[in-house]
């Protein structure tokens, strides 16, 4: 890298109680560096990003930096209007909003965002800055980070990470691995070393089976020289050794030594893990009694409103079996009102067998109380080996299934709920806003099983690449009307 090191970290480590965080040798930022933190939930990438702005220290390890970055929190307070480039405000669209007491999510994200533009740093470290964004807010805030020359950058929005990095750094059990390029040049390179890892774990197993089957016929053959021929006197057997120049004991410990060579090349070969493979397992659609209809949904004429706000103005549409339908558009539109609407069956038509599970963001559908697994229990119609893989493949460990629910995460409560409707007797399912909370590898991991749902799937989303891997077909909210779209 030829650009000037603004930060320089070596030997860092950061420990809560008993768990270690972090705990790697090196990490460097140079100027020009736009680096995406990628890693799971509960990684550290918050912490790193406190500790490289110099919001926290480590227990261990020194950091030396040769600027004054901007700190953007995933959450932050709102931010004194006096501070800001009113000038900026118009661009994130909040000037009027600047002034008022209270405002919405995505206004709140813009408002702290017009404060990072309004600031002269030439380094920033971003913690989820598209939180609460609608697509225009992201392609917004794209375009004004490309004025940034240097940045650390936290986000689940991988067309952002693609959009705007050119080295992405991958935090995993405390452990940073470099990538150069992309999130896809980082799924591409990690992807390689997969199947170099598999190669090598191939070679190592093919050997070792070489040479424990050339030990076990070395060990055979010395029993085998050991034993006095049955027909043969023992005058006769020395005679033998005598012509061969040999004690027959002589041939038994030099074949005995010749074992325990190849034994100890067996246990000196440097060990190779096998690479993890994702289970595969899915539930017994055929259980949930799915609709056979070709439309399971309808709507026509829909009007509806709050007071004297217009939300939909003479709207119709149908939803098809097994579909994966993804309702796009602005923050306020009316995504999450279609949905209602759709749940109370509210001028909106559904075929008696569709079962709609919905995805409620509050969570109230978990018993904190209860462990992942008893929660599990409560709803699954599905066999528990089907409900452990489907928990397993959301990345939630088997330590993390007798965990109480309580004791979990905002994301780990998302994979949960994830999977309990993924196991229960629903056949449609409704999802609002599903990636929220979620890192990129649980999302993932989420747009694997719902490309796999044999059933119909109706959701929102603001993660636009989200939406091009899951959906089927998509309906955009514009001005009160309802429009379908072409996918990909």
């Amino acid at each position: 890298m030829s650009g000037k090191e603004l930060i320089h970290a070596e030997n860092i480590v950061v420990a809560y109680g008993d768990q270690t965080v972090l705990d790697f040798d090196r990490f460097c930022l140079y100027e020009g560096e736009r680096i995406g933190l990628v890693g799971v939930n509960g990684a550290g990438k918050t912490t790193l990003l406190e500790l490289l702005a110099g919001e926290r220290m480590p227990d261990s390890g020194r950091i030396q930096r040769n600027c004054s970055p901007f700190y953007f929190r995933q959450f932050g307070a709102e931010p004194d209007p006096y501070a800001l480039d009113f000038d900026e405000a118009g661009r994130m669209g909040v000037w009027e909003q600047a002034w008022q007491e209270q405002v919405s999510g995505g206004e709140n994200t813009r408002l702290r965002l017009t404060a990072l533009f309004s600031c002269e740093r030439a380094v920033a470290f971003l913690d989820e800055p598209t939180s609460n964004l609608d697509y225009k807010g992201i392609e917004a805030l794209a375009k004004r980070l490309r004025d940034i020359e240097t940045m650390v950058l936290v986000t689940h929005d991988r067309a952002l990470c693609n959009a705007l990095c050119n080295r992405i750094v991958e935090l995993s059990f405390g452990k940073l691995t470099s990538y150069d390029g992309n999130y896809d040049d980082y799924l591409l390179q990690k992807e390689e070393r997969r199947k170099a890892q598999q190669e090598e774990y191939d070679r190592y197993c093919e050997e070792k089976r070489r040479l424990e089957n050339v030990f076990r016929e070395k060990k055979a053959k010395a029993q085998s020289m050991s034993k006095k021929p049955s027909k043969l006197s023992a005058s006769e057997a020395r005679t033998i050794a005598f012509i061969g120049n040999r004690k027959p004991e002589d041939k038994v410990r030099s074949m005995e030594r010749s074992a325990r060579n190849v034994q100890k090349r067996i246990e000196h070969m440097a060990i190779k893990e096998r690479p993890k493979a994702e289970a595969r397992m899915r539930p017994d659609f055929r259980l949930t009694n799915p609709p056979e209809n070709a439309i399971v949904i309808r709507g026509e004429h829909i009007s509806f409103g709050y007071e004297d706000k217009r939300i939909f103005d003479d709207c119709s549409f149908v939803v098809r079996n097994g579909s994966r339908l993804a309702v796009v558009g602005d923050n306020g539109a009316g995504k999450t009102t279609l949905l209602d609407l759709i749940r109370a069956e509210n001028g909106i038509t559904v075929v008696p067998r569709a079962r709609i599970g919905y995805l409620k963001q509050n969570f109230s559908q978990i018993c904190l109380e209860k462990t992942v697994l008893e929660n599990i229990r409560e709803v699954s119609i599905q066999s528990e080996s089907v409900a452990r893989t489907i928990l397993a493949r959301l990345l939630l460990t088997g330590r993390d299934m007798e965990k109480p629910a309580g004791a979990l995460s905002g994301g780990e409560r998302m994979k949960l709920a994830f999977a309990m409707l993924f196991v229960s007797d629903a056949n449609l399912l409704m999802m609002d806003e599903p990636t929220n909370y979620l890192d990129i590898p649980s999302i993932e991991a989420l747009e694997a099983l719902l490309c796999e749902y044999e059933g119909t799937l109706i959701f929102t989303s603001h993660d636009k690449t989200f939406v091009e891997h899951v959906a089927t077909e998509k309906l955009l909210i514009e001005d009160g009307k309802l429009v379908r779209q072409d996918v990909r």
